[in-house]
């Protein structure tokens, strides 16, 4: 009998694909530059990663475990055009094009080509869904961040919004700077996993005597 439940919070925090699992950090490192980019990024992540589990799910099981994972691949493909061009619709050509190839890394992602497989074909169906949400807003929250970040330490803006900021860091625009600031959003959130973990143990761990005492 299979016990696994839905847990959004596990893909938005425990199992973060970006900062606890090291998976799909190229995009957001190397692509999320600012605001404008994060925000593209996270559109169009969305939308293919929910449209292809909702569609993937349809697959018959009975097929080779390659041959679906192909079929997961066609499908997230044939949703990236219209998710590019919703995207580009809504944040404009040039946000799109400055993105570059790091929109279609997102068609073979962690989250389509394995988490269907080990977790949310698993589940009922609108549990699976709701699951696969708290996974796409966990890596949409880090890339958002991580631009964010970047944009006010580099354009002193975030967006359109100017941010008055005497710090100017414009090394965080390169790749090295993506990889630091994501190595430090990591490290606070495992850091803060840890410590929350932590307490939760000592609060159920039973208190065990000292010394022998209350043996009989």
């Amino acid at each position: 009998m299979n016990n696994l439940k839905a847990r959004p919070v596990d893909g938005l925090i425990r199992q973060n694909i970006v900062l606890m699992s090291g998976l799909l950090i190229g995009p957001v490192i190397a692509g999320a530059k600012n605001f404008e980019s994060a925000a593209a990024i996270s559109i169009v992540f969305s939308l293919i990663t929910f449209f292809s589990v909702a569609l993937c799910r349809l697959v018959p099981r009975k097929l080779v475990y390659t041959v679906r994972i192909i079929i997961y691949a066609l499908v997230a493909s044939a949703l990236y055009i219209p998710a590019v061009l919703l995207c580009r619709l809504l944040m404009g050509e040039e946000v799109v094009v400055s993105v570059g190839i790091y929109l279609p890394v997102l068609v073979i992602n962690h989250v389509i080509l394995s988490k269907t497989e080990t977790r949310f074909f698993h589940l009922p169906y609108f549990e699976m869904l709701l699951d696969a949400l708290g996974y796409i807003a966990g890596f949409a929250a880090v890339c958002l961040l991580t631009g964010i970040i970047r944009d006010i330490f580099v354009n002193s803006a975030i967006g359109t919004l100017s941010i008055e900021t005497r710090l100017y860091i414009p090394a965080l625009e390169t790749t090295f700077g993506g990889f630091i600031t994501v190595g430090v959003l990591a490290g606070i959130c495992r850091a803060l996993y840890n410590h929350s973990n932590n307490k939760r143990v000592k609060i159920y761990k039973p208190e065990t005597p000292e010394n022998g005492e209350g043996n009989e």
